[in-house]
């Protein structure tokens, strides 16, 4: 549709299905929020997302329960384990500083894989990690400066987008 006045933005849910479509995954949609990026990957989970193959459901269980089988139970509940493997199950995932740290290192192992194919995201993922993506999808581009809401400036956008099309990882991006 054509951007203009009374159009809707595309859900989270439709945008995935759109990206899968034109072969456009592995994605990172940049959120600019812990919250946000925690209720877009509930709205997936709502909405029946489901972006992996029964053999991929297979691996990813195996890293999952390799990288977390030292945390115990009653520490899984508080953590939200359950939602959390089943959104990687389902090749969704969330990536924040909120986040415990061995979480991180299993969704981006999962995404550099090949195994998790969205990771909604805050800005801390563009910095150091080298997660190869074929889209970058921005939700905004006014953030959260630490002050007031700022656009995002053209360094920041350039940080943000090069997580797509790496040299020597994917032509395309």
């Amino acid at each position: 549709r054509p951007p203009g006045r009374g159009r809707r933005p595309s859900s989270r849910p439709e945008v995935i299905t759109l990206l899968d479509r034109a072969g456009l995954l592995p994605a990172i949609t940049f959120v600019f929020s812990r919250a946000g990026c925690e209720a877009a990957v509930t709205q997936c989970l709502a909405a029946g997302v489901r972006l992996t193959s029964a053999a991929e459901r297979t691996q990813i269980g195996e890293v999952i329960e390799a990288r977390t089988k030292d945390i115990s139970d009653a520490d899984r509940g508080v953590l939200g384990y359950a939602t959390w493997r089943e959104a990687l199950e389902r090749g969704v995932a969330a990536h924040h500083a909120g986040l415990l740290p061995i979480f991180k290192e299993v969704v981006e192992e999962l995404f550099v894989r090949g195994l998790v194919k969205m990771v909604y995201a805050t800005e801390t993922l563009a910095l150091g990690i080298n997660m190869p993506a074929r889209t970058v999808v921005l939700e905004k581009l006014v953030k959260w400066n630490g002050q007031v809401h700022a656009e995002v400036t053209p360094a920041e956008y350039t940080q943000l987008t090069g997580r797509a099309g790496r040299r020597g990882i994917d032509i395309e991006g």
